[in-house]
């Protein structure tokens, strides 16, 4: 199944973003994200993180998105994960 996982930074978190830039691009590389991107505001502020993952069910896709970095060093301020029906267009390659 496919699922949307999001976090959406705290307030000031952009800052500290690159201390962990490793890491977050290593977990980012490994499946089972199809997609992913930057979430940005109307001024090209990164206001947090969209994916779109292959997982067998809802449990294991927050388990990915609780193993991120980010998430794990308290940056986000929320996080939401959803199972993605896509109806129209592709998600990945």
């Amino acid at each position: 199944m496919l699922f949307m996982v999001a976090g959406y930074l705290k307030s000031g978190a952009e800052d500290r973003l690159i201390d962990f830039r490793n890491e977050f691009n290593e977990h980012l590389a490994q499946p089972p994200l199809v997609a992913g991107g930057a979430l940005r505001d109307r001024d090209g502020k990164r206001q947090g993180y969209m994916g779109f993952i292959e997982a067998e069910d809802i449990g294991a896709a927050e388990r990915f998105l609780q193993q991120s970095p980010f998430t794990e060093e308290g940056l986000y301020e929320r996080v939401e994960v959803y199972r993605y029906d896509l109806e129209v267009g592709a998600v990945g390659s």
